[in-house]
């Protein structure tokens, strides 16, 4: 699963390795939300402990469609600096890991509604992102969700 994450401020992985399906997961229950920012550095991410999957760093699940009684949030930054994903075993066709997973596969298009809106992440910074796989980090399996988050690589 990689690590659970639920709340608000600055959340800091850093020297660690992970092997779960995920660096951050956003508890679905609490409605995946984190206020504030992530900082990822100096780590390692094997996925899936090594098994062949579809690799995403930052997992959660959010339809809009539940009052949580609260705004619910995705980090408004993420910044991530010297992380090696091992991603050696993969599935057939794997296009590369993904910075988001799918959150929600029935947002691709405009005509999806929110009742209770999700507030994406504005930006993420990639510093010194390697893979095993020799392949580019990817937005997300879901890139119309994820098409307004600013990606700058540094």
């Amino acid at each position: 699963m990689g690590i659970n994450a639920i709340g608000s401020g600055t959340f800091t992985v850093e020297n660690s390795t992970i092997r779960g399906n995920s660096i951050i997961n956003l508890r679905s229950d609490y409605g995946s939300t984190w206020q504030g920012s992530f900082v990822i550095r100096d780590c390692t991410f094997i996925p899936a402990g090594g098994r062949p999957v579809q690799a995403a760093l930052i997992n959660g699940s959010y339809s809009g469609q539940h009052d949580f009684g609260y705004t619910c949030y995705m980090p408004e930054k993420i910044t991530i600096q010297n992380l090696f994903i091992d991603d050696t075993s993969h599935p057939e066709k794997y296009q590369g890991p993904a910075i988001f997973a799918n959150f929600n596969p029935n947002r691709t298009n405009d005509s999806y509604r929110e009742p209770f809106p999700y507030i994406l992440t504005k930006a993420v910074i990639l510093e010194n992102v390697t893979t095993a796989s020799g392949l580019e980090l990817r937005r997300s399996d879901n890139p119309f969700m994820f098409e307004k988050v600013k990606i700058i690589s540094k």
